[in-house]
């Protein structure tokens, strides 16, 4: 698995850009519908990218929030990015039907 670095411009500049991850994932939600996702192993961080807004719960299953959640465990709402080593499974769902894309890192 490809370790998570960035790159430096032509000037020195650190950027944003990252090389491709060989540990991509596409998956399909259903409306309402929660999802499980296994890290794969030897993943320390994951990039989202989602064609709609998505929840992700991090270790457990996720659900749409019909109302306040104050618990400090709630599920995060479309991230980019996220450390998640030591992690063995992500929690997508979704209030419309969408795809959501993971690049794994090492």
């Amino acid at each position: 698995m490809r370790t998570f670095q960035t790159f430096d411009d032509a000037m020195g500049a650190p950027t944003d850009i990252l090389s491709p991850s060989d540990t991509r994932y596409t998956v399909m939600l259903a409306a309402g519908v929660p999802k499980g996702i296994p890290v794969p192993a030897g993943a320390a961080s994951v990039v989202f990218s989602a064609t709609g807004p998505f929840w992700v719960q991090y270790g457990a299953a996720a659900a749409l929030p019909a109302a306040d959640d104050l618990s400090g465990s709630a599920p995060e709402l479309s991230p980019a990015a996220r450390r998640i080593n030591g992690i063995a499974s992500l929690g997508l769902v979704a209030p419309e039907a969408c795809a959501v894309a993971l690049s794994f890192f090492g």
